[in-house]
């Protein structure tokens, strides 16, 4: 199947933690990361087409606040294939200011493992 992402997802290397701010819970840990979607692995699965307000809290080194939040959708969740207990959800991001895109871009940089940059399948 061809790809239809236009903008690459960057495997990131720091383990940040992706929360659910309508539920006040921990939704996983982030994956890969762009302006415009996200994967992250998660303990349980996640539905999919359901939209989210989420947090992502941040560093001092990228960011001047503690945190930025967003509104995603869920696009598609599945086992992961190594570890069977995980799984490997989606999101496209269709709500996010554009400082804190900048914030996310700056996350990109700071922690992507560039040799890892990678298009994901939107499902």
């Amino acid at each position: 199947m061809p790809e239809r992402r236009k903008i690459a997802r960057h495997s990131i290397s720091y383990y940040l933690r992706i929360i659910d701010v309508g539920a006040n819970q921990m939704l996983g840990h982030l994956a890969d990361l762009s302006v415009t979607g996200l994967r992250l692995d998660s303990q349980k699965p996640i539905p999919v087409k359901k939209e989210y307000r989420l947090r992502i809290n941040t560093t001092t080194d990228v960011a001047d606040k503690d945190f930025i939040e967003f509104v995603a959708c869920t696009r598609w969740c599945k086992i992961d294939r190594i570890q069977p207990g995980l799984y490997n959800v989606g999101f496209e991001i269709i709500k996010l200011d554009p400082d804190d895109a900048k914030i996310i871009q700056r996350i990109v940089e700071k922690y992507s493992a560039r040799e890892n940059s990678y298009y994901f399948e939107k499902m």
